[in-house]
């Protein structure tokens, strides 16, 4: 007779798949029902010191994986310069050496993975609402497939106000739009509070609703997958327009099992071991990190950013640290970490 463990049964009564063996993903514990939103009474505890470590390559750093080999970031920006329909993908050192450049496919790219063995990354290519997977040497497409739950961020009453851009307008040069108007100030007149994580430059986070010159897209609205994490060959993503954290397997691109995310705007995620049983999970609007657990998709721990920290887009856990950077345009995208 096969006896439970106390672990086990708390999260089969919890909703969750009863666990089999060490790894919870096995086939044999099923696909696990999808656990209600996280409760408003989780813990909380302000971050400790923040380093900003260098400033990352490229324009517009927006997704981020830290690994053995370095630091991934992806470029929200080139698929918009020299290469249209493609972007920029960068390895840099932990003392931010430029290692690699890559121009893969992906348009308006919002989260980036990479597998166990480094060979290969996967890209979500936020404005075609693609999961690319691409040669992690050459930037050579692999194979394309097509983000669950993509669409239109939707807002609910219940959500926190988004939180202003305050380290970003500290470290943004003054620029004029000819008629003596700071561009800055013109971008913070026409959204109130000034740009913020709720209102990033391409709109409301809705989508770019049109073809307009120069800022590619589809012309319907929406979006798709943030932050992207490998797990013992799954694929975990954030995306933001259905509030959902999936587990893929990316072999037959099945959907295993999913929970609803703290906030409106999650992005990055990050797994700090092959064998965890949490997952970090950050939120862009509220500038915050939560501990979930990934099969109850409970709350068991969250880190606060004070005021005026950089915003977390791009996130990833390495080492006992979460490391994030701050899409903020003009080469300015810091690489920033904490201590968990």
């Amino acid at each position: 007779m096969t006896m439970m463990r106390r672990r086990e049964w708390l999260h089969a009564a919890a909703g969750g798949a009863v666990l089999v063996g060490a790894r919870p993903w096995s086939a044999a514990a099923g696909q696990a029902k999808t656990p209600a939103a996280p409760k408003p009474q989780y813990p909380s505890r302000p971050a400790g010191s923040i380093e900003i470590l260098f400033k990352a390559p490229g324009q517009s750093a927006n997704g981020m994986q830290c690994t053995d080999e370095g630091i991934w970031t992806i470029d929200v920006a080139g698929s918009r310069t020299s290469t249209p329909g493609r972007c920029k993908v960068y390895l840099s050192s932990y003392e931010g050496k430029l290692l690699r450049e890559l121009a893969p496919e992906g348009t308006g790219p919002s989260g980036i993975g990479v597998d166990a063995d480094n060979k290969t990354i996967w890209i979500g290519s936020t404005y075609s609402r693609e999961i690319i997977r691409a040669d992690a040497k050459t930037g050579e497409t692999i194979e394309k497939h097509f983000t669950p739950g993509a669409g239109v961020i939707y807002r609910m009453t219940t959500d926190v106000p988004p939180r202003p851009d305050t380290y970003g307008r500290s470290v943004r040069p003054p620029a004029t739009n000819g008629q003596g108007q700071g561009v800055a100030q013109a971008a913070a007149a026409a959204i109130p509070g000034g740009r913020s994580a709720g209102s990033p430059s391409d709109g409301l986070g809705v989508g770019r609703g049109g073809a307009v010159a120069g800022n590619p897209g589809p012309p319907a609205p929406g979006t798709g997958a943030h932050g992207i994490q490998t797990q013992d060959g799954k694929l975990w993503m954030a995306v933001p327009p259905s509030r959902m954290i999936y587990r893929i397997d990316p072999k037959t691109w099945t959907v295993e099992h999913m929970f609803p995310t703290v906030g409106y705007r999650p992005h990055g995620i990050g797994i700090e071991t092959p064998d965890a049983r949490h997952l970090w999970e950050s939120d862009t609007n509220m500038g915050a990190f939560f501990k979930r657990d990934m099969v109850t998709g409970e709350v068991v721990d969250s880190i606060q950013l004070p005021e005026g920290s950089p915003f977390p887009h791009g996130m990833s856990v390495w080492k006992g640290y979460i490391y994030w950077t701050d899409d903020i345009g003009g080469g300015l995208a810091p690489v920033c970490r904490t201590k968990i």
